[in-house]
């Protein structure tokens, strides 16, 4: 596949911290919490004839990228349990392609810098979003070292089996791990308006310049 094929079919970036929490209520009616596998898709543009017979076309499958910017909204807009839910179902999608390790560059190209007001707010993006895989290391590998695999059933009939089995620990993408800190320490707060004093604040995103409280991560 060309790399200009390859980027058509890129997830369109989500909006930037800014945008979200101007109006966390539009991310709320986005995302509503009945019915998620609605919502739960692609959001690349779909070939004509798909989108002109929709019940005659498969409907458009989910995305590690897709999922992982759901995330990333849920997280801004402080929105524990869609956070909590999506972090779930990131976790139990085990095909080689959701390995957290494989999560696409938001920004293969042009990296986010500051600069002007779009050009911060992009880097501030970039930077929690940095932030969120560290997270999701966290409690990902919290989960496997119990002996909890991701592509374990539904039903467990014999955890000391799944325990015996060789474990294989999840990674921060590469890209993450060189995201530059930001230059100055950005805040975002809670839904409340609260900030998190330096102290309090969440060590896996202050290493990127973000001060944030860290979000509800333990599931299962």
């Amino acid at each position: 596949m060309s790399d200009e094929r390859a980027q058509s079919l890129s997830e369109p970036i989500p909006p930037t911290p800014s945008t979200l929490l101007a109006n966390r209520t539009a991310v709320i009616q986005k995302y509503p919490l009945r019915r998620p596998m609605s919502w739960r898709h692609s959001l690349v543009p779909r070939p004509l004839l798909h989108r002109l017979f929709p019940l005659l076309s498969p409907s458009s499958s989910d995305t590690p990228s897709a999922s992982f910017y759901r995330l990333y909204q849920f997280f801004v807009i402080d929105w524990t349990v869609q956070f909590r839910n999506e972090l779930e179902y990131f976790w139990t999608r085990s095909q080689p392609d959701w390995a957290l390790s494989a999560l696409p560059d938001p920004y293969p190209n042009n990296k986010p810098k500051a600069g002007s007001a779009t050009d911060t707010d992009e880097a501030l993006q970039y930077a929690i979003m940095a932030g969120l895989c560290c997270i999701m290391e966290k409690a990902y590998n919290r989960l496997i070292m119990r002996g909890l695999p991701r592509d374990a059933p539904p039903v467990v009939d014999d955890f000391e089996e799944l325990q015996a089995r060789p474990k294989h620990p999840e990674s921060v993408p590469a890209w993450a791990e060189a995201v530059v800190p930001l230059s100055e320490l950005m805040d975002v707060p809670d839904s409340e308006g609260n900030v998190p004093t330096d102290e309090d604040a969440d060590e896996d995103f202050l290493r990127f310049g973000v001060r944030v409280a860290t979000p509800h991560w333990v599931f299962v």
